[in-house]
């Protein structure tokens, strides 16, 4: 059985993939605040737009899989592959056409039914080699 925390966390990628913005929008804290793969902390709206206007104008298609779900208090971890077409530019790289899989880790904290901070580690590395940027490394 879900937790109500568990069902949060996950019903904001559920939406962000889907597109609705609107959904988002409520499972957002007016706090939120966003930390990872090492840029600078983005709020709700920052967030938001990223979201909506770059990864998922530049990655679509997208299958998202939850393979590890963990609950403890007010912050949820999963750990996540999310298979998606390169449609657009992505981070200032051509689209490519092709699907590729990322694949990484996001914490979420809940408080009152929203989402008020979330941590993610993403494996950009593998990503910029399926999208043909950084070759593939070379077994000796």
């Amino acid at each position: 059985m879900k937790s109500v925390n568990k069902e949060i966390a996950l019903g904001l990628s559920q939406a962000i993939m889907k597109g609705n913005w609107e959904k988002v929008d409520l499972l957002l804290d007016e706090t939120f605040t966003y930390i990872g793969d090492g840029r600078p902390a983005m709020n709700k709206s920052e967030y938001m737009y990223f979201m909506k206007n770059i990864l998922c104008t530049s990655m679509t298609e997208m299958d998202m899989k939850f393979l590890r779900v963990i609950e403890e208090n007010n912050f949820v971890a999963i750990d996540y592959t999310n298979e998606m077409t390169n449609s657009g530019p992505f981070i200032g790289i051509p689209a490519t056409g092709k699907r590729v899989i990322g694949t990484g880790q996001f914490m979420r904290e809940i408080k009152n039914g929203k989402v008020v901070s979330e941590w993610q580690t993403t494996n950009n590395f593998g990503l910029m080699v399926q999208l043909g940027v950084i070759p593939a490394p070379q077994s000796k």
